[in-house]
């Protein structure tokens, strides 16, 4: 085929690790395979040259220099550099948005990129902005600032949802986003979370597990809300106080207004352990020490659409995973065949299934983890999407 580049921007910093970097560097991994390149540009005020990527993966190139900026006018010359970068290369061009909860570059951008100049511009559609907070407090008099920007919030993102008419294209994470995006752009393509199943997995030696303990893992932002995870930890406390040996090991990055009543059930709890936020070989080892991964995840509005990327990353750790059955969870996890399923925000359901999996880890292993294998591959890797990406990045 032609030459094609493609631009993924947003104010996002893609040298850096985060679930939405993961994920947009698969895309890139996925369109690279095909023989396209992939430049993936964080917002900034510098002019930009090929001097400014760094080549992290063969046609795969990050900006490293930069000055990221989120001020009006800068963010204008930013989108008119990243033009003029783009008409320097060789081939057709595709711009991609990654979605960030500031408005000026998604809207000078469609402008600029699209009306002025008529380039091909798509968007990644990962979450519904003006439901991400969701899981947090309602709205009440006694809180008067915090009621007031929640509002302000909520009516930015609602009055920014026809801008979606506009793009070439949205990009779904779930099949309950794509429904969603379908309201305002017809033409859209859902992929789901992406993952590497045959990439290296290079691990620390550091421990991260109770010995003669039954161990479960999570991984990600602790948030005692979005993740049900104070009802979870509920339920591993009358498992522990029904006799079994289990400890309930976390990591990862705590929600600053849950922090302190998240350490104070650690230090309570001796079922409970906190490893801290870890670096990429840590956590791989964390992953793998586990009998079992859960997202205990609870129902919200942002639950409903969005998709945890956790069960992509513990799956290619080859482990059992619990989950709830949040947003696109059941049409990949199928109870007792494949892992382990059960309702949202249902207490009792998951003390019984925890219990069940406890008495019977050993056969179950054996039946399962073949299968969650299988899923990793066949659902998620990244490769199976590449040509139906391409397709529908590339407008005819």
């Amino acid at each position: 085929m032609a030459e094609h580049n493609f631009y993924i921007y947003s104010n996002v910093d893609f040298s850096e690790t985060s679930a939405g970097t993961t994920r947009m560097l698969y895309y890139a991994k996925a369109l690279a395979s095909n023989g396209c390149k992939v430049y993936m540009v964080c917002c900034c005020s510098n002019p930009l040259t090929d001097d400014d990527f760094i080549e992290i993966e063969p046609q795969i190139f990050v900006l490293e220099n930069k000055n990221p900026t989120t001020k009006f006018f800068r963010t204008l010359s930013f989108v008119r550099n990243l033009y003029a970068f783009s008409r320097k290369k060789r081939g057709g061009q595709t711009f991609i948005y990654y979605p960030y909860p500031l408005v000026f570059l998604e809207l000078l951008a469609l402008i600029y990129l699209k009306g002025y100049k008529g380039q091909a511009v798509y968007s990644e559609v990962n979450e519904i902005p003006k439901h991400t907070s969701s899981f947090h407090s309602p709205l009440a008099f006694n809180k008067p600032k915090y009621s007031f920007k929640k509002i302000l919030f909520q009516s930015v993102f609602t009055l920014m949802e026809p801008v979606l008419f506009f793009y070439d294209g949205l990009i779904c994470i779930s099949t309950s986003m794509e429904k969603y995006g379908s309201r305002f752009n017809k033409n859209t393509l859902r992929i789901p979370i992406l993952t590497d199943p045959d990439k290296p997995i290079n691990k620390s030696d550091n421990v991260f597990f109770v010995e003669g303990a039954f161990n479960i893992g999570f991984s990600g932002s602790i948030h005692g809300t979005k993740e049900d995870l104070d009802n979870f930890i509920d339920v591993i406390s009358r498992i522990k106080d029904q006799g079994h040996r289990i400890s309930f090991n976390l990591c990862g990055h705590i929600f600053s207004r849950y922090q302190k009543e998240f350490l104070e059930k650690c230090e309570a709890r001796d079922e409970l352990n906190y490893y801290g936020n870890l670096n990429k070989s840590d956590l791989a080892a964390f992953l793998s020490q586990q009998d079992l991964l859960v997202v205990p995840r609870g129902y919200s509005l942002q639950n409903k659409y969005g998709f945890s990327t956790k069960l992509s990353d513990y799956l290619n750790h080859r482990k059992m995973v619990l989950v709830t059955d949040i947003s696109d969870n059941g049409l990949y996890i199928k109870d007792g065949v494949n892992g382990f399923i059960v309702p949202p925000n249902d207490p009792e359901s998951m003390f019984k299934k925890l219990v069940y999996i406890l008495e019977n880890y050993a056969a179950l292993c054996q039946q399962i983890l073949p299968n969650a294998i299988k899923i990793s591959k066949n659902e998620f890797y990244y490769l199976n999407y590449r040509n139906a990406l391409q397709t529908f990045l590339i407008r005819k």
